[in-house]
């Protein structure tokens, strides 16, 4: 099957997913475009896909599901019988339902899924947890997957009536709520605003940065990677306990699980 264009949709709030989806890309033997969902838009964007299109999207799991955010986002996308790849990747715990939540959600909207994968990498709020990952290892693991892919779309003519088995259940795992909630020091914070302009959900308000809107705020982290003066942070004693909880459950040496 010949590829028109290699469309990579995904949310990357910490660069993690970003990275395992653009190693992935290398391999496959197309032009690309990169649509990043994980910059707020107060516009979603409309994408509509073509039927010699592959789709390949990439989110980061969050309590064994899809980002709610990225589901908003998916409302305005839409496939023609396009093959899409889903990547998910995981701060080494468990992905749970994330995968079959995708894929079910795709297929809904004209997107035919040819294949998957599961990344461990870094855990987002306690990075000691998968420290550094994707390494070496798992970025090479990333460019064989797309090598699997890229093989498999030049070998089928067609994916119709293809279905892909992924691990999952139904009804999903409830959508949990964080308790840390990234904070300004204002004796660090010199007002510059990086974080309220790359804050995915709009929590943190331009004018007044060293605030944060609890209601909004998904925990994602990304101000705290973002904040060059290291005025962001969560609280050191819940970070703490929550570290020595996810330590308990938690594997840094998981390894990437990829389904065809």
């Amino acid at each position: 099957m010949k590829i028109n264009e290699l469309k990579l949709v995904y949310f990357s709030p910490t660069g993690s997913t970003r990275k395992i989806m653009m190693e992935t890309a290398r391999s496959i033997d197309a032009k690309s475009v990169s649509f990043d969902l994980s910059v707020y838009k107060v516009k979603k964007p409309v994408l509509k896909f073509g039927a010699n299109d592959l789709a390949v999207f990439g989110i980061p799991v969050y309590y064994g599901r899809v980002p709610a955010l990225f589901m908003e986002y998916l409302q305005n996308i839409s496939g023609n019988g396009t093959p899409a790849v889903l990547i998910a990747t995981y701060g080494c715990r468990e992905y749970e339902d994330a995968l079959l939540e995708l894929k079910t959600e795709l297929e809904g909207r004209g997107f035919q899924a040819i294949a998957a994968a599961a990344f461990p990498t870094e855990h987002s709020i306690v990075p000691s947890i998968g420290a550094r990952r994707p390494n070496k290892a798992d970025l090479k693991q990333a460019a064989e997957f797309g090598i699997e892919v890229n093989r498999r779309m030049r070998k089928e003519e067609s994916f119709e009536g293809f279905d892909l088995h992924v691990p999952g259940n139904t009804p999903y795992r409830k959508y949990g709520k964080t308790a840390l909630f990234p904070k300004a020091d204002p004796s660090l914070c010199t007002l510059c605003g990086a974080c309220a302009k790359v804050c995915p959900a709009a929590a943190i308000p331009a004018d007044d940065p060293k605030k944060t809107d609890h209601k909004k705020c998904i925990g994602c982290m990304k101000c705290v990677r973002t904040c060059r003066q290291k005025a962001r942070a969560v609280n050191s004693i819940k970070l703490g306990m929550l570290g020595k909880k996810l330590t308990k459950v938690c594997s840094s040496d998981k390894k990437a699980e990829f389904f065809f």
